[in-house]
């Protein structure tokens, strides 16, 4: 049996509020990797068995699940794989429109997630074909660094 939905009836819609404040224990390899951030080094970890690393740093391989005790310093460099442009913001973020990023660090495994910074927002399709898969960006570091992931204010696109 089949059946056709015929309704013209509006979509409904409910605003929803959300405030949420919480504190997260960072652990040992998270700990590490943003007090790295805050001297503007980028840390991660690669495991021994099978030589994946990763970034933000982790205790556990991801693909063969060995405990991770190997770190390597990393260069503020990667590629672009997945990008979105936020055009709602949200309460105590930063003013939209803003793109948020995947980004494969050099010589890693994993996609970091961060904003990037230095794309011309003001023409939607011109931003869209500029924010490609294989885009090379590097890290712009904050002027204040805490031990946060926003000790890296965004990544920026290299210019060729």
């Amino acid at each position: 049996m089949t059946a056709t939905d015929t309704t013209t009836e509006a979509a409904l819609v409910h605003d929803v509020h959300w405030k949420i404040d919480y504190r997260v224990k960072l652990g040992r390899a998270w700990s590490r990797f943003m007090r790295g951030l805050q001297k503007q080094e980028l840390w991660g970890t690669r495991c021994e068995s099978c030589q994946r690393s990763y970034v933000p740093a982790q205790d556990y391989c991801e693909a063969c699940y060995e405990k991770i005790t190997n770190w390597v310093q990393l260069e503020p460099t990667g590629t672009l794989r997945a990008a979105t442009i936020v055009y709602q913001g949200f309460e105590g973020g930063p003013e939209a429109p803003y793109v948020v990023g995947a980004v494969e660090i050099d010589g890693t495994h994993s996609l970091l997630m961060h904003f990037i910074g230095g794309v011309d927002l003001s023409d939607s399709d011109a931003a869209r074909a500029v924010l490609r898969d294989g885009l090379r960006v590097r890290a712009v570091w904050s002027d204040e660094r805490t031990a946060a992931i926003t000790d890296i204010k965004h990544f920026a696109v290299e210019q060729a």
